[in-house]
């Protein structure tokens, strides 16, 4: 956006204001952590119900339709995101009706078209891996839940950048639990196939509302339709070559090198895993609409605030989490998944450990996507799919799984340090790193507690104690080391005063605890 834009957002007597970031952040991190809770839940009873090596089909599948439907996404799940409440922003909302209504068509070609390669791909070359199953009938539900996928999808993030929330917490809802139903039921009646139907139980109810958008009449002007086009174009790339740094691209050399076995073994750590890589996406969900609306108004300083204070807010959050996992990791991947997979604990704890320092980029993705840098993140994440690939051919043939969760670990903490690198030198928006070091402090006293009872237990019961001995832990660190106070002196302050008065007592002793 040019300056012209910014200053008469600015100026705009009339310009919408958003809804509460805070109620946002909350009704996105629920939304989020419902779905994200389902298909952990539902990939842990899969997981018994099938064993490694069927899991390892299973997981395949699943990375095949991941990857096609981020191809078909053409950018327009960010483009929806950004443009949307930046529009509304600058007053502008004709052109936010008329954009929804040619993005709307435009993502729905594309789903057709790439719906069609991946079928191909599935009974031509990808036939191999599904070696014991009927190839026709997981093709058939993979392609479902494809389509699926993509239409609820157009849906959800429109809902997003309309700052929508809470219809989408409420969608969510229903959707996880549809999500964990269908895939115990299906999985324990048909196998692979009824497990990949509980996806697309998941996505019918929003995909079942997108004919709401093909309502809207697609009318873009040039000026603008050059300007989402440049962007959708630099996020798809990074939308693509990130899905497959950040994705679950070893299965493939695993699936080549080692075996279905290793790649179930593999899917068992990346879920455990990505129970907490998801939630700074969860968390922070609000954040992309609320840096795009910032910066359509020029407000530069508001940026640097809550990108300094979502960051430190989201290290608090996951990386004593990623640290505790990994701590307690030897009992609860067996107790959760099945003895089968204990194998996969060393494989988790590497995992775990990249998540944690990966989650500290997600506000500076944001950051980057709400200011169109998507030149940057192309390149990062180029660098990243470049050592994944590099990666994977030197380290999974001799090392097998833990050679794939290296891999997968290094790249993307490399990716996350460029871009940190660019808005630091680039932008000006340094990262608080004094209090992500007391952070990490904090988190590795609570994870040394939770491993030492776990080491001492070791049993499914050290889980009782282990967990809540970390959190403990943890709490007094962060007091001792005061951190509150070095995030943002004033955050206890104005968080206390958007509840109730008669509340406020009460949630002030609350957060000095």
């Amino acid at each position: 956006m040019g300056e012209r834009g910014q200053v008469a957002a600015a100026a705009a007597p009339g310009r919408l204001m958003s809804p509460s970031f805070a109620r946002n952040t909350l009704l996105g991190f629920t939304s989020g952590a419902l779905v994200a809770l389902a298909g952990f839940i539902g990939n842990a009873i899969v997981a018994r119900l099938l064993g490694p090596e069927r899991l390892g089909v299973f997981a395949y599948v699943v990375w095949c339709v991941t990857v096609a439907a981020t191809v078909a996404s053409v950018g327009i799940d960010v483009v929806q995101q950004r443009f949307i409440p930046n529009l509304r922003a600058e007053g502008r909302g004709d052109e936010a009706e008329g954009l929804i209504g040619a993005t709307t068509r435009f993502a729905m070609t594309a789903m057709v078209v790439v719906g069609a390669v991946l079928v191909a791909y599935l009974f031509l070359p990808g036939k191999g891996a599904l070696a014991g199953t009927s190839p026709e009938v997981v093709v058939t539900v993979a392609a479902v839940w494809f389509v699926s996928w993509k239409l609820g999808d157009l849906y959800l993030f429109y809902l997003r950048g309309e700052q929508r929330f809470d219809e989408l917490a409420r969608l969510s809802s229903v959707s996880a639990l549809l999500k964990v139903l269908a895939m115990a039921l299906g999985a324990w009646l048909f196998g692979i196939p009824g497990a990949l139907a509980g996806y697309i139980a998941a996505n019918l109810m929003p995909a079942s509302r997108v004919y709401r958008l093909l309502r809207k009449k697609p009318r873009v002007g040039s000026a603008l339709r050059r300007e989402v086009v440049r962007f959708a174009l630099g996020s798809w790339a990074v939308g693509v070559i990130g899905s497959l740094v950040f994705g679950r691209t070893q299965v493939v050399f695993l699936e080549h090198y080692t075996g279905l076995q290793a790649v179930g073994l593999f899917a068992a750590a990346v879920t455990i895993a990505e129970v907490a890589a998801q939630l700074p996406q969860f968390l922070l969900s609000a954040l992309l609409p609320r840096f795009s609306e910032q910066h359509g108004m020029g407000d530069h300083e508001h940026m640097l605030r809550l990108y300094r204070t979502t960051t430190a807010l989201i290290a608090m959050a996951i990386v004593p989490l990623c640290v505790g996992l990994a701590a307690v990791a030897p009992v609860l991947i067996p107790a959760m998944f099945g003895a089968d997979f204990a194998d996969a604990v060393p494989a988790a704890a590497v995992l775990l450990i990249a998540a944690g320092l990966s989650s500290l980029g997600v506000s500076t993705l944001y950051l980057l996507y709400s200011t169109g840098k998507t030149g940057l993140l192309v390149v990062s994440n180029t660098a990243g799919l470049a050592l994944t690939v590099a990666l994977g051919f030197l380290l999974t043939p001799h090392y097998g799984l833990m050679g794939a969760a290296w891999s997968r670990g290094i790249a993307q903490v490399l990716v996350v340090l460029i871009e940190t690198y660019y808005v630091t030198r680039q932008l000006g928006f340094a990262p608080p790193y004094r209090v992500l070091g007391v952070i990490a402090v904090a988190a590795t006293a609570s994870g040394a507690a939770a491993y030492l009872i776990t080491v001492e237990w070791g049993s499914a019961l050290s889980l009782v104690v282990s967990i809540p001995a970390a959190i403990v832990v943890y709490l007094l660190a962060l007091r001792l080391l005061q951190v509150t106070a070095l995030v943002d002196p004033g955050l206890m302050n104005r968080l206390v005063e958007k509840v109730p008065e008669q509340r406020r007592p009460a949630v002030r002793k609350i957060l000095k605890i």
